[in-house]
């Protein structure tokens, strides 16, 4: 069996992040979101903790457990506990949420889990944010973040850092610019803006944004150095601005996904697990379907990851010639 160099590193993480969906299920209907778009035809599950735990021989080998998928994690009634394994194996754990489910009580249990990082989600800053994320209101995602502010304070603990995942949407591009207004005064670490490469229903076109988006790379420059006086960095792959650590920017050749039924795919978009899976480009379709390289119930990580078709999906990668569904991805050749 032939391995990458730095598989064989035994003292070198074989991991940067395996990114975990514990859960489907969601409290919010985003419109964007493969969860809305598909409607009555998504599977909604928990991933069971028997099958978490079967990662924790592997985690040793990880720097970051990100539980989180296409679904609100809160929700999961294991979740805490996840958590605190995750974080008891010597992980950096984190996760995001919509922030909706974060009262005081709540938030004093995430607390004490020890979870290093927290990141709440946003499209906008004001009205457009709360049409385009039905059931997560702007006002309740930032009682969230001060509840755990508050929980954190009460604990007299450094984590969990705040984070905002902010996802840049066509329709709501003047809210940008005032998020250093909203989040003044918070103790915000990062900013991670996101655009909407994963487009499953053509009436979501308009919401494709890009560097040649006009104004918005200046947009977003002004808005990164006044984030920056407040303390808090913003961070984007629009323009060139950061380098991929690799052929994409989903870091398939360091990073993994465990979907919500155990199964081992290489990032959240081969993920998703829909009868129709249909991905809109310039008007088209082209079919999107789930990859996986096997399950957590049956084998394990090193395992799956070790396997001869998994091995050679990354070499396709690394050869510049993507297999399947990778090929014509935006997260593909991006500087």
């Amino acid at each position: 069996m032939v391995l990458f160099p730095w598989e064989r590193m035994f003292d070198s993480p074989l991991w940067d992040w395996i990114q975990v969906e514990v859960t489907t299920r969601c409290n919010a209907l985003c419109s964007y979101c493969p969860r809305t778009v598909y409607g009555k035809s998504w599977p909604e599950r928990d991933l069971p903790l028997e099958i978490f735990k079967r990662l924790l021989p592997d985690l040793p080998r990880v720097r970051h457990v990100h539980l989180q998928g296409w679904g609100e994690p809160l929700l999961h009634p294991e979740f805490f506990q996840m958590a605190r394994l995750a974080r008891k194996a010597g992980c950096q754990v984190g996760t995001t949420t919509n922030g909706t489910l974060l009262d005081q009580e709540l938030a004093r249990g995430l607390v004490a889990t020890g979870i290093d990082v927290v990141a709440f989600s946003l499209a906008g800053t004001g009205p457009k944010n709360d049409a385009l994320r039905r059931g997560a209101p702007l006002g309740r995602v930032m009682a969230g973040i001060l509840s755990l502010l508050q929980a954190r304070s009460q604990a007299r603990s450094r984590v969990p850092e705040i984070h905002i995942a902010y996802m840049l949407l066509g329709s709501a591009l003047e809210e940008l610019v005032s998020l250093p207004h909203i989040l003044r005064g918070l103790p915000v670490g990062q900013v991670v803006v996101s655009t909407l490469d994963c487009v499953l229903d053509p009436s979501l076109e308009r919401e494709v944004v890009g560097e040649r988006t006009p104004g918005l790379l200046s947009c977003l420059d002004e808005v990164g150095k006044r984030l920056a006086a407040q303390g808090t960095l913003l961070h984007h792959h629009l323009g060139g601005k950061e380098g991929s650590s690799g052929p994409c920017t989903e870091n398939v050749l360091r990073a993994v996904v465990v979907g919500a039924d155990g199964e081992v795919t290489p990032c959240v978009y081969t993920n998703l697990d829909v009868p129709r899976a249909g991905q809109f480009r310039a008007g088209g379709e082209k079919p999107l379907e789930r990859l996986s390289f096997g399950n957590l119930a049956q084998r394990s990580l090193r395992s799956i990851w070790e396997d001869q078709a998994y091995q050679a999906f990354r070499q396709s990668l690394l050869k510049g010639v993507p297999l399947g569904q990778c090929q014509g991805c935006p997260k593909l050749g991006r500087p």
